[in-house]
C-alpha cells in the first residue's frame, strides 16, 4: 500500500495558498512577466520537491529499485485514493495561480500554470514507485492527479465549467480512534474522509436565478475499509456556498474561499449498499 504521507502534507499546503490574497500580484505588475520571480517559483519547487524525497525516501521506497514499470488498477480503498490524488491535483491547480499571477503571468495563463503544477506535485512520487519493486508508476493514481488538476484551469477558461467543483471534509472514522498497530494512520483514514462535487449553477456566468448561496452536492466515502472489506457509500446533499453570502467585507473573500473547498454536513441522503437513509452528510 503506498504511504500517503506526502500526499497528506500537499493538500494542506494547497489548501493555504488561498489565503494568499489574489490583488496583490497585479499591484507590482507593469512591465510583463516577471523573470526573477518566476526562477523563485521554480526554484522554490525544486527545494520542496527534493527536500520531501530526502525526508520520506525510506517510507516511501522500502523495497530495492528495479527497472521502471507501470501499473493499473484500483485501491484497497474502494477508490477513496483515487480522489485523494484528485483532491490534491485540483486543490493544488485552484491555489497556485496566486503564485503565478504574482510573477505577472496572465489570469488564464496562471491558471492553466495551476494545472501543471498541480501535475508536477505528485510526478515525482509516482516515478519513484516506478523504478522500485512492489510499486510501480500508479496510471490510474496519475490519471486522478491530472483530472483533479485540469479542473480550475477548465473554469478559468470555460465559464460553464464553474457550475461544478470539487470539495471534501473530514471527520476521524471509528477505524482511526479504534486502530490497533498505527493503521489507518490520519492522513490514511479513508473511512472518515469524503469526496464531494459541488454543483451550484449561479458560478455559471449570466444566471442569475439560483441562489448563490446553495448548491447540490454528489459524494463518495466509505464506512470501513481496514477492519472488513470497503463498500461505497453514495451521497446527494445540498451544499453551502460561502461566496454566495453576501458579506461585503474586503476579507471575506478569502475567508469564503477558503471554507468553499470544504463541504460542511448538509442535509441529504447517503445510499449504501441499497438502503437510503435520511441526516446531515
Amino acid at each position: 500500500m503506498k504511504e500517503p504521507t506526502r500526499q497528506f502534507n500537499l493538500l494542506i499546503l494547497s489548501l493555504s495558498i488561498t489565503l494568499i490574497p489574489s490583488r496583490a500580484p497585479a499591484q507590482s505588475c507593469g512591465t510583463g512577466i516577471s523573470l526573477p520571480r518566476t526562477l523563485g517559483i521554480a526554484g522554490a519547487f525544486a527545494v520542496a520537491e527534493g527536500t520531501a524525497i530526502a525526508i520520506a525516501h525510506d517510507t516511501w521506497w522500502e523495497t530495492p529499485t528495479r527497472s521502471f514499470h507501470f501499473q493499473w488498477g484500483g485501491t484497497p480503498s474502494a477508490g477513496q485514493d483515487l480522489l485523494v490524488h484528485a483532491t490534491i491535483g485540483y486543490q493544488t491547480a485552484r491555489n497556485s495561480p496566486a503564485v503565478f499571477r504574482w510573477a505577472c503571468f496572465s489570469p488564464n495563463t496562471s491558471a492553466w500554470l495551476g494545472a501543471v503544477f498541480g501535475v508536477a506535485v505528485g510526478l515525482p512520487k509516482e516515478i519513484g514507485d516506478g523504478l522500485h519493486e512492489d510499486k510501480g508508476f500508479s496510471g490510474t493514481d496519475m490519471l486522478a492527479t491530472v483530472a483533479g488538476s485540469l479542473m480550475p484551469a477548465a473554469h478559468a477558461t470555460w465559464g460553464a465549467t464553474r457550475m461544478i467543483t470539487l470539495k471534501t471534509n473530514y471527520w476521524p472514522s471509528d477505524e482511526y480512534r479504534n486502530r490497533v498497530g498505527g493503521v489507518p494512520r490520519l492522513q490514511n483514514d479513508y473511512a472518515g474522509q469524503r469526496y464531494f462535487l459541488s454543483i451550484n449553477p449561479s458560478r455559471m456566468p449570466g444566471n442569475s436565478h439560483w441562489p448563490k448561496w446553495l448548491g447540490v452536492a454528489v459524494g463518495h466515502g466509505v464506512p470501513h475499509w481496514i477492519t472488513i472489506p470497503p463498500v461505497n457509500d453514495w451521497y446527494l446533499t445540498t451544499d453551502l456556498e460561502f461566496m454566495g453570502i453576501p458579506v461585503r467585507a474586503e476579507w471575506w473573500s478569502t475567508i469564503a474561499t477558503l471554507l468553499d473547498q470544504i463541504h460542511f454536513p448538509s442535509p441529504g441522503l447517503r445510499l449504501r449498499q441499497g438502503d437510503i437513509e435520511f441526516g446531515l452528510f
